[in-house]
């Protein structure tokens, strides 16, 4: 396999992600931008992630010592598609105003059947177009992965898995639990991501961690899952640590509760907001960075092997290059990690 070089000297160049030289048809994993933003919550921006972490990763050096045996480097990003960017702005302009409304407390503007009907036909669209794109990479053998956008982005490549392979599971990392049927009457919203994944029969089983913001409806879908669904909620993993209960134990009990093939789905807003403060709908507590590194190291080392991955609801906000910054470099550890699953177990510790 040959191997793909970080241009670290030359702090201009800008070739692709991570400034790897890799091109698409020789890549390892190959990430799909989905600058998509029709349901958010709170904060707009998140279709801009994909363009704000991909500048930002020219400033990372792209380099793992706990992987030095592997090809750090054969990862690509394909170009941000222009047609979904201006499809997303357009049903954006359609909800905006009705979901901000909703979130004051105020009467909402009623949304016309005609237009909630474009936008959630619109939206499977575009998710179905996400879908085939990625089992077009998967069918040469490539890994894929998504960096959104919201975190609904994230159904198309869970389908495309899902013609992949007979059974996984889904650790899924994020302040909310994405288990409501519907929200704020949208089919497709970032809320309910979970709730389409779970209609997978191959997904066997949805691990959560950093979950924080829930409702009674979620609690009693989680409740009522038969063990389908594993959550470890942020309080009870802080009051552990708060007991002396170390991370790596707590990892090791999240692991456990994993099947073998896993998907990791990130909402950036899992982790402490100092981390992402432009992010949709952040919320008090959270995971650390490193801590998820530490979870993601675990996992290698335990011999699960990561099919694929999403990252979603990066925002730009008052300070630009944080949110980017610390996206780009958890988008960074998400890559390595899944290439380096496909060797069990093998790290340099």
């Amino acid at each position: 396999m040959k191997l793909f070089s970080h241009h670290a000297n030359m702090p201009g160049t800008r070739i692709g992600l991570f400034r790897s030289n890799c091109p698409i048809d020789q890549a390892s994993l190959v990430v799909i931008p989905a600058p998509w933003e029709v349901t958010v919550s709170t904060h707009s921006g998140t279709a801009l992630g994909p363009e704000t972490m991909l500048k930002a990763s020219y400033q990372l050096n792209a380099y793992s010592p706990e992987y030095t045996h592997i090809p750090q480097l054969n990862i690509a990003m394909l170009p941000i598609s222009h047609d979904w960017k201006i499809l997303s702005n357009t049903l954006r302009h359609d909800t905006a105003g009705y979901i901000h409304a909703l979130e004051l407390g105020i009467q909402a503007p009623i949304l016309p059947k005609s237009v909630l009907q474009k936008i959630n036909s619109n939206t499977r669209l575009f998710q179905e177009e996400l879908k085939k794109k990625a089992l077009g990479y998967l069918n040469k053998n490539k890994l894929v992965a998504v960096l959104g956008g919201e975190h609904s982005v994230a159904l198309g490549l869970l389908e495309a898995l899902a013609e992949k392979h007979e059974h996984f599971g889904i650790l899924h990392i994020n302040a909310h639990a994405a288990l409501y049927k519907a929200y704020q009457g949208f089919n497709y919203s970032h809320a309910s991501l979970m709730h389409h994944a779970l209609k997978l029969p191959q997904i066997e089983k949805v691990v959560q961690i950093g979950l924080r913001d829930y409702s009674k409806e979620e609690a009693q879908v989680i409740a009522n899952s038969k063990g389908r669904i594993v959550a470890f909620l942020n309080d009870k993993l802080q009051a552990d640590r708060f007991r002396g209960i170390k991370w790596d134990t707590s990892c090791k009990k999240i692991i456990d509760a994993l099947p073998e093939q896993v998907y990791i789905s990130f909402d950036i807003d899992g982790l402490d907001p100092s981390l992402c403060p432009s992010t949709g709908s952040p919320v008090p507590g959270g995971l650390g960075f490193d801590e998820v590194c530490y979870l993601l190291r675990c996992m290698v080392a335990a011999g699960k092997k990561v099919i694929g991955f999403d990252l979603c609801e990066v925002a730009p906000g008052e300070h630009l290059d944080w949110d980017a910054q610390v996206g780009s470099r958890m988008l960074y550890q998400l890559a390595i990690t899944t290439i380096a699953s496909q060797s069990k177990g093998d790290t340099n510790e």
